[in-house]
């Protein structure tokens, strides 16, 4: 079952409305689906979502580099996973780029087997739920997403902090509060906050009653020692996100505590070692986010196969198809309120260009 080739298309999806964290602002998810093509026709789909800020990525080199891609895989056998997985390493640096490629080829794979990638990854279980994150905006304008979120069926909302003035975060999140105040809530720094800083918005919002559920990403990447002192005094769940990019960084993580857990995503390091930084944070006994980038339903249906095939993960942040204003199909998921679920039955994740426009 040799590698023929792959094949690549950037695609621009506008989103159904602005959306900005502490480190980008976003009218458009850019994205580039992959076609992994492997002889007798079978093709598989994959899709990388970058990020700048976080890798170095952007969609012309994510595009490149999947197009790169073909040279160091053609002719190699599809069923051998580590040997094309090292070959695919080896080739690209970029994890975004590899990400695509990689959900391509294991799509492909999965189809010439007629099992779906849920099976694959291990079957444990056929739904998860996710939250639904809140743009760094005007605060009567999130309070309002946060009520028709609510009102959707979220019970988890993930608010974006982060901004010039630690008062008006503070401001945002008692709005969110205030308009879902049945909501677990979760804060999301993305690099934006000195420890001191993070710990007195966590401090305040507990002291006001405000249920704070897990403060991700307080400081830089770069910053462990940070990153480990917010962990050390903060009384919620401190998540790692744009630190961990590997397995050798989860490693870091479980060695010296410098985090509660860990935020998978697919576009940081793919499926291959996303499979392997579970097995990290399993064995140290991290807690398991994954989340998604701007991704379209193609990237976060294989997310959710990820999530309920594993069935590793304590939180979950899959919502950029929401986001972008992208309606599940079934396939590769289905959506009922913040539920998400896999069809056990599609080859591989069962996404289709045709079927699903999206």
């Amino acid at each position: 079952m040799r590698i023929i080739g792959l094949s690549v298309k950037r695609i621009d999806y506008p989103m159904r409305r602005p959306f900005a964290s502490a480190r980008r602002a976003s009218t458009v998810a850019q994205t580039v689906c992959v076609t992994a093509h492997l002889e007798g026709g079978v093709v598989g789909y994959g899709e990388g979502a970058p990020a700048p800020y976080v890798t170095g990525e952007t969609v012309a080199s994510v595009a490149r580099d999947a197009t790169l891609a073909t040279d160091a895989l053609q002719g190699l056998d599809a069923r051998r996973i580590r040997h094309w997985g090292a070959a695919l390493r080896e080739a690209l640096c970029g994890p975004t780029a590899r990400a695509a490629v990689e959900g391509a080829l294991l799509d492909a794979l999965a189809r010439t087997r007629h099992l779906s990638l849920w099976h694959w990854f291990g079957g444990a279980r056929e739904w998860v739920e996710t939250d639904f994150s809140l743009t760094l905006g005007p605060l009567e304008e999130v309070g309002r997403h946060a009520a028709e979120a609510r009102a959707a069926g979220y019970r988890t909302l993930k608010i974006k902090v982060g901004g010039s003035e630690p008062e008006v975060d503070e401001a945002r999140v008692r709005a969110v509060a205030a308009a879902a105040p049945d909501a677990r809530l979760r804060l999301d720094a993305n690099q934006s906050f000195t420890p001191e800083t993070a710990l007195r918005l966590v401090s305040r919002l507990l002291e006001a009653g405000i249920p704070v559920e897990l403060l991700e990403q307080p400081v830089p990447k770069d910053d462990w020692e940070a990153l480990a002192a917010v962990t050390r005094a903060c009384p919620v769940p401190v998540i790692a996100d744009e630190a961990v990019q590997s397995v050798a960084q989860a490693m870091c993580v479980a060695r010296t505590g410098a985090a509660h857990g860990i935020n998978i995503k697919l576009a940081k390091c793919g499926p291959l070692a996303a499979l392997e930084i579970i097995a990290v944070a399993r064995a140290a006994g991290l807690r398991l986010m994954l989340g998604c980038m701007l991704e379209s339903l193609l990237g976060i249906g294989a997310a959710v196969h990820l999530a309920c095939g594993t069935g590793a993960f304590d939180y979950l942040d899959l919502d950029s198809h929401a986001l972008i204003g992208l309606e599940p199909t079934g396939r590769p998921f289905a959506q009922t309120g913040a539920v998400l679920s896999v069809d056990p039955e599609a080859p591989g994740h069962g996404w289709e260009p045709v079927a699903t426009g999206g």
